[in-house]
């Protein structure tokens, strides 16, 4: 009797202890990003400081933007350090955690001297340069009107490069206010397609971190913010 009452007691303390390991505040996470200046200059370091609040070590793996929801679907990075809650409508089980870090403004890059609206996007003989998840974006926003072509660029970044190099006429391309203020209608015009707040994600297991790493988030950019 004695020998089963340890066997049911050591596997009692087993199963709390595998329970319990969901729980456990991890010491390092590791976020995916897209290669932007606001997210490398401005948002990455908000994230860092937030989980450093928290005693959690950050470490920040670029990649394209439509992998970086599969990524974290997958267990392979711990969250995206922001995306789009438009685009993250398909993966309802990804944790977006507030506040909005940014007011995405998704916007169309034309040369100069080409006319530049939503129309573009009906005009099945124009070519668009755009990311996957851009494309998903216009496809959730526009449905049956989009008719134009993409051509999938692996780097948002170089966008707007490709504009004024007149590499393409249209490209898709993502800024927050202030960028905007700062374009040089010289190097390409814009019509503004859609906007839409951007969060900081995790992966489901972190349920229970993500009431602390909205207060920390909260109290890092309300610092920033003076």
């Amino acid at each position: 009797m004695l020998w089963i009452f340890v066997g049911i007691l050591m596997h009692v303390c087993v199963s709390f202890s595998v329970i319990g390991q969901g729980s456990v505040k991890p010491k390092k996470m590791t976020f995916s990003y897209v290669n932007h200046p606001v997210i490398l200059a401005e948002l990455i370091p908000i994230v860092r400081q937030a989980y450093a609040t928290l005693g959690i070590e950050t470490q920040f793996v670029e990649q394209p933007s439509d992998r970086n929801l599969r990524a974290i679907k997958k267990g392979l990075v711990d969250g995206d350090v922001v995306f789009s809650s438009l685009l993250v409508k398909n993966y309802p089980e990804l944790l977006l955690i507030e506040p909005p870090l940014v007011r995405s403004i998704f916007l169309l890059l034309c040369q100069p001297q080409l006319p530049c609206n939503k129309t573009i996007l009906s005009d099945p003989t124009k070519l668009i340069a755009s990311t996957g998840a851009s494309q998903n974006g216009l496809m959730q926003t526009f449905g049956k009107q989009l008719k134009v072509h993409f051509y999938l660029i692996n780097n948002l970044a170089i966008i707007p490069q490709l504009i004024t190099e007149k590499r393409f006429d249209y490209g898709v391309y993502v800024m927050n206010a202030t960028q905007l203020e700062q374009v040089n209608p010289n190097d390409f015009h814009y019509s503004e397609l859609f906007r839409s707040d951007s969060f900081h994600i995790l992966h489901p297991k972190y349920a229970f971190l993500k009431a602390d790493v909205e207060g920390a988030l909260r109290q890092v950019m309300a610092k920033s913010q003076h």
